[in-house]
């Protein structure tokens, strides 16, 4: 991760390839851009929005567009389940899948072995692949950009955790993203001349409306406690089934006590159980 986790100082070398790849070498030929800041991640009671940070580019090192994607749109796109994106990362490279759910309440385990190191995040965004056998994330990717499947990809999501097994993956959305860090997108296409639509909100077009989107996210803030108390309960998000609104509960472990333990559904909104294993920091 860019800050590592709340411990990169401003001017701190950024290395393409990184570190990892290099057998921990670090030579100030391959620095690609200098530390900058990141928004502090909180650990323990503290709820998070966003892991996140930015650094300054050096001159004529950074190519905008994105490898295997290209060029990128200025604008974004609000997140809405059913909506097709992809990602370039460092560890699965280009995959496709598609947005679950979105307001995704998680733990997140950033320990890399011991005992857990929890974060608690809020309103993420969460994605699933749409080829099957091929993971649309892994550990490593932490940091690419999800964009939409257009000739003009528009921003959707950052990515930063995921299951260990890669099937399922957790991102931040890029509006919080680029609030929190005081930034702007910067792009090169545009989306008119491309033939996309830059739409600000595509919930009519996966049949879920906002409205009903809005009621099953106060539904499940209303139940959190009781979802969460679970056995083995790691996070849980909104979607959408045939247009109609569905709590996900993510689980460690789906066995037959966490089925008997979980509600059928909430005020009248079902809660689908999903087992996802750990949530990891990628």
């Amino acid at each position: 991760m860019l800050a590592d986790q709340n411990t990169a100082k401003p001017g701190q070398l950024i290395l393409q390839p990184g570190l990892a790849d290099l057998g921990c070498f670090q030579s100030p030929n391959d620095a690609v851009a200098t530390f900058s800041h990141a928004v502090k991640l909180k650990f323990g009671g503290g709820k998070n929005t966003v892991d996140a940070a930015i650094a300054e580019v050096e001159p004529g090192q950074v190519d905008p567009s994105i490898m295997f994607i290209g060029a990128i749109a200025s604008t974004v796109v609000t997140p809405e389940p059913g909506i097709p994106v992809q990602k370039m990362g460092r560890t699965t490279c280009l995959t496709g899948g598609v947005i679950q759910g979105f307001f995704g309440h998680l733990k997140v385990n950033y320990a890399d072995s011991g005992k857990p190191k929890l974060a608690t995040f809020e309103n993420q965004i969460v994605v699933v692949n749409n080829i099957p056998g091929k993971p649309f994330s892994g550990p490593g990717d932490s940091g690419s950009l999800i964009v939409t499947q257009d000739p003009c990809p528009q921003a959707v999501a950052l990515l930063f955790a995921g299951s260990a097994d890669g099937s399922l993956t957790f991102a931040n959305p890029i509006t919080e993203v680029l609030d929190q860090l005081s930034v702007s997108m910067v792009g090169t296409c545009s989306p008119a001349v491309h033939g996309a639509t830059a739409q600000p909100n595509l919930a009519g077009s996966v049949g879920l409306s906002s409205a009903l989107a809005a009621t099953a996210k106060s539904v499940r803030d209303r139940h959190e406690s009781d979802l969460m108390n679970v056995a083995g309960a790691v996070g849980s998000a909104i979607g959408s089934d045939g247009g109609q609104p569905v709590i996900y509960l993510y689980v460690k472990k789906l066995t037959a006590d966490t089925k008997a333990a979980a509600p059928n559904d909430v005020e009248g909104i079902p809660v689908n159980l999903v087992e996802s294993g750990e949530i990891i920091a990628y």
